[in-house]
């Protein structure tokens, strides 16, 4: 039997039948077909205030819940105010499906009224664009952009729809319909210098990881964010084996602070004992990791002696930046079952004492350098206020992300929430309603700063009209921190374009948008802070904090991870 049914209708219904139960989004004229069609479903939208809050409401669903979230916007403006946090989520691996509204068909290249070249305005920033011209494409377009949304390396798809092509009419058959829902169109990336991920491919890399492990006298695992789904077992690979581990940024939570063989993060804002393990090992086992900047500072002097392995998904980030000794592109989740081996680990386990005692006393040295900072008290403090059960820790951009990432106690990684390789601000707020929307019995910790706050400040009313359990920690310093501190380094003590010289009153800002204020102090207040981060639905917490803090330790750009600053110099 067949049946003729619109091409919104047709989104809709498959979008339902994947399960997706939020979707975030902004209408306009382009796109109200679409609009229409939702207000008929169990979907439910969030109507956010601007579209690039929208698209980070998307992010925080799909961050927190690893599955793939769903955003809608209008045609010119809408994308062109989206672009932002699609351009975070790709370079962050955030599976997100974007459907835009577009200008009818007879209208592209007239410059209609809000019409953009959507196709090469964001084909950099997602991992593919469909510009749909036909209306029968769209059941093999929606099946194909979410699977590659989520095969390999996860990332955003855009679906660009014109709009008579929404309201134009296709024919279904209603015996096969649920079917195409199901239908999975693969893909795969291959590169000259990666082995591939066959049973023989594993078998000869596993022969030379034992080798290089065996021939190492100071191995350093060195984990990030593309890894963090499989930390139960990474725990164990590291307690197996002995081998120290560093982690990046968006490793955080992998291992615990406590972990005698954890060394932090690495990195511009690193800890000593990972910046210095990075200059002396001799064996260096990357996985899920893009040999960032700001994680490996000077790439050319980045672990100089030391022979590299190279584990991850995406191929193109394999021998990128450095190029390794040995390399698999494979999943992790793949791969770790034969790391764990017994007959690998037996055969590494004679070398381990004699080896391995010099490196931790090495450890245990750099372990002994103080982290004295104001900040590490602060954090701390507040971390002591948060309530023992599961909850997430997000931030925003700025010295207040490098603090909490230096001195909060993850216990795993599933909780840290913050942006890395794009480093945006104005994403806290916005991500943090869309997290607390995804877990809406988890308490959602957002720190961010007074630059940050400000630039999308308007989902506040969004925050407050869903009435979400996210608690907004407000670190304030009346400047652009991170820029202040590297005028004070760097230019001179010229603070150009860095002190805020208007100050808002953000507590009569939250009572117009009728959310609980406290201004807290570190020595006072301690009843009310509790209270205030207990309660159900938003709150906001003001912390003042001196201009004169800076973060340490600091890699500047160009320098090896060994150069760092330990603390600013007045001259």
């Amino acid at each position: 039997m067949w049946e003729e049914i619109t091409v919104s209708q047709y989104i809709i219904q498959f979008l339902e039948a994947k399960g997706i139960q939020k979707i975030a989004g902004v209408p306009g004229g382009t796109i109200l077909p679409l609009y229409e069609c939702l207000a008929a479903s169990n979907i439910h939208h969030i109507l956010a205030r601007h579209e690039q809050g929208a698209g980070f409401i998307a992010q925080g669903m799909a961050r927190s819940s690893g599955e793939i979230s769903a955003v809608f916007v209008s045609s010119g403006p809408g994308v062109a105010n989206l672009i932002t946090a699609i351009a975070d989520a790709h370079r962050d691996s955030v599976p997100v499906l974007i459907f835009s509204g577009q200008v009818p068909l007879a209208l592209k290249g007239t410059d209609a009224f809000q019409e953009l070249d959507t196709e090469s305005m964001v084909s950099s920033i997602v991992k593919k664009i469909y510009a749909i011209e036909d209306p029968t494409q769209i059941p093999i377009v929606l099946n194909e952009a979410y699977a590659l949304a989520m095969e390999g390396k996860k990332g955003p798809v855009w679906i660009d729809l014109p709009k008579d092509i929404q309201m134009s009419r296709i024919s279904i058959s209603m015996e096969t319909f649920s079917n195409e829902f199901s239908i999975q169109r693969h893909f795969s990336v291959e590169t000259e210098n990666s082995i591939e991920a066959n049973s023989h491919s594993i078998h000869e890399f596993l022969k030379q990881w034992n080798e290089y492990l065996c021939q190492a006298k100071f191995p350093l695992l060195y984990i990030g964010g593309g890894a963090k789904k499989e930390y139960k077992r990474l725990r164990e690979l590291v307690n197996q084996y002995q081998i120290p581990v560093v982690t990046t940024l968006m490793g955080l939570g992998i291992f615990e602070k406590e972990d005698p063989l954890y060394l932090g993060m690495m990195g511009m804002h690193g800890t000593i004992g990972a910046n210095e393990a990075l200059g002396v090992c001799d064996l260096l086992i990357a996985i899920g990791v893009r040999f960032d900047d700001r994680a490996i500072g000077n790439k050319d002097t980045f672990c100089p002696d030391a022979k590299i392995i190279h584990i991850d998904i995406d191929a193109n980030e394999i021998g990128k930046i450095r190029k390794p000794n040995l390399s698999i592109k494979k999943d992790i989740s793949d791969l770790i079952p034969f790391l764990l081996e017994d007959r690998l680990h037996n055969e590494f386990a004679y070398l381990k004492k004699s080896r391995n005692e010099p490196i931790l006393n090495q450890i245990q040295t750099w372990k002994q350098i103080p982290e004295s900072h104001p900040a590490k008290e602060l954090i701390l403090g507040l971390a002591e206020k948060i309530p023992n059960e599961d909850h997430f820790i997000l931030t925003d951009v700025g010295q207040h992300q490098m603090w909490v990432a230096q001195y909060y106690p993850f216990s795993k990684p599933t909780q840290w929430i913050t942006s890395g390789g794009q480093g945006t601000m104005g994403f806290g707020l916005p991500t943090s309603i869309g997290v607390a929307l995804s877990h809406p019995t988890h308490p959602v910790y957002c720190f961010t700063g007074d630059g940050s706050i400000m630039m999308n400040l308007q989902e506040l009313a969004t925050l407050r009209e869903q009435n979400l359990n996210v608690k907004i920690i407000l670190m304030n310093n009346e400047h652009l921190g991170l820029v202040k501190q590297q005028q004070d380094l760097f230019y001179g003590n010229v603070y150009s374009g860095s002190q805020f010289h208007f100050h808002p009153n953000f507590s009569m800002l939250c009572a117009a948008f009728g959310i609980p204020y406290l201004l807290w102090e570190n020595d006072q207040n301690q009843d009310h802070l509790q209270t205030i981060l207990a309660q159900n639905g938003p709150s906001f917490v003001e912390i003042k904090v001196p201009s004169e803090w800076g973060v340490y330790p600091f890699v500047p750009g160009g320098k090896s991870n060994q150069e760092y600053i330990l603390e600013l110099v007045k001259t």
